[in-house]
This record gives structure tokens, C-alpha cells and sequence, in this order.
């Protein structure tokens, strides 16, 4: 088989109608060559579940608690992406809330708890997972959850984030190509990532990265692989990897 495959794809802003699979379209189409792939890694939080917006949710009320009445937009983009107790110092000094990090960390979990047991799965999430398990694909989650945190917001799925039954490693707080036993060359690696902070970081370790954003904001993000508007529109086939039987 071919190393490659040239496709048409744009990686602008999300003008998506329903012909063209999900494949972003405000800009003229370009042609792209997609790499061939034999691993893949997945962002947990708002690629997989549904988290971020719960996640600001809580955050919102907590900062309620400070006289702050509202959570910008612009924050909860900047934060976005960003490991746990980092994105946490950036609204402490954003805001000036009177609390340290780890008060924060205590004071929000106690929020959460709640809304995180009524995470949701992202359309398309478990179809891909169970497609590529099914056809033998190594598979490992990034993410930059705590154990504890990470444990809660999976409680409700085990049926996907049950330890070793679809995932061979769950990497937390930082995204190791050598977590896979083969130690694949980074270029035979996809990354999905919902973040432009987590697109960067792939592209710059050598992967191609498949970018499914938040919908909440405005998508600038200029380097990834392919974006799309959920995973429900990916085409494995596009990187060499088996295509979906429907």
C-alpha cells in the first residue's frame, strides 16, 4: 500500500455542512497528503468526554463564591488544554482570587464531584475506539488529569475506560510516544486533540494530529493534520488505517 494518501482537506474555521463529512470548508480547499499511521492517541477531555464544559461549570460557581460573577470565554479558551494545576494558576491570576492552588484544587472538587459522574461521551468516541481495538490498533489516552480526577470522570464509562480493555496506557500530565512497547517513530503516530495548546504540542513532536475543537470558541487553530467537527467524521482510511464497515 501506499505511504500516503492525497486528500482534500482545510484547516480553518468550522463551516461545516452536512456533505462534506465533517471536513472544515470557509476557506478553498487544499490538497493534503496524510501519512500513514499505526498507533494513536487520544485527549481525554472534551474529545472524548464531554468534561470541559462541566468543568467550567464548576469553576464558574467557585468563583462566584470570590465575587466574580462571570467565567469569561476568553479565560476558559486560554486555560484550555492546559494541565490541571497550570490552568488553575492562570485563573487565580487572571481573577485574584485570595486561594492557593491547592485551595482551589479542594474547594472546586467538591463542585465537580457531582457533574463529572454525569459525563457524557462525545459523538463518535466509543464507534472509533471499538473500530480500531477491533482491528488491533495500538491506542494509549493523554491527558492532564490528575489519577484521582481522572478515575472520577471515567467512573461512568468503564464500558470504554475500563484499564486495558481498549486502552494499552493512560499517560497522565504528559504525552509519551514511548509509553507504547514498540516505541514508534513519532510519525507513525495520530493524535486526537480538542485544544490548540495539545495541536501544537503533537505537531511538534513529530505526529500528525487530528483536531476535533471546542465548540464553545472560534477555531484559529493553522497546524493541525485535519479538522473536523466531530469524530463521527474521521476516515480512517485517510492514514492507511482499516476503514469503518459502514
Amino acid at each position: 500500500m501506499p505511504e500516503s494518501v492525497v486528500a482534500q482537506h482545510n484547516n480553518s474555521s468550522l463551516n461545516v455542512d452536512a456533505n462534506n463529512n465533517g471536513i472544515t470548508a470557509s476557506e478553498e480547499l487544499k490538497l493534503k497528503t496524510f501519512k500513514h499511521v499505526t498507533h494513536v492517541i487520544f485527549d481525554l477531555d472534551g474529545l472524548l468526554i464531554d468534561s470541559e464544559q462541566r468543568f467550567a461549570a464548576a469553576i464558574a460557581i467557585l468563583l462566584k463564591r470570590f465575587g466574580i460573577n462571570e467565567y469569561s470565554r476568553e479565560l476558559q479558551e486560554k486555560v484550555l488544554g492546559m494541565e490541571v494545576a497550570r490552568g488553575i494558576e492562570e485563573i487565580i491570576r487572571t481573577t485574584g482570587i485570595p486561594i492557593t492552588v491547592k485551595e482551589f484544587m479542594v474547594m472546586e472538587r467538591e463542585i465537580y464531584m457531582e457533574e463529572m459522574l454525569r459525563v457524557e461521551l462525545m459523538p463518535g468516541a466509543m464507534r472509533l475506539v471499538t473500530h480500531l481495538k477491533k482491528h488491533g490498533i495500538p491506542m494509549a489516552i493523554a491527558t492532564g488529569s490528575t489519577m484521582e480526577s481522572y478515575g472520577i470522570k471515567t467512573k461512568r464509562h468503564q464500558d470504554l475506560f475500563k484499564p486495558g480493555l481498549y486502552f494499552n496506557h493512560i499517560v497522565l500530565l504528559v504525552m509519551m510516544k514511548s509509553r507504547f512497547p514498540d516505541k514508534p517513530n513519532p510519525s507513525k503516530i495520530i493524535v486526537f486533540e480538542d485544544s490548540s495548546i495539545g495541536v501544537d504540542g503533537a505537531i511538534a513532536a513529530g505526529m500528525q494530529c487530528v483536531m476535533v475543537p471546542d465548540h464553545r470558541f472560534e477555531c484559529k487553530q493553522k497546524k493541525a493534520t485535519q479538522i473536523l467537527r466531530t469524530l463521527e467524521h474521521f476516515k480512517p482510511e485517510l492514514y492507511g488505517l482499516p476503514p469503518f464497515d459502514n
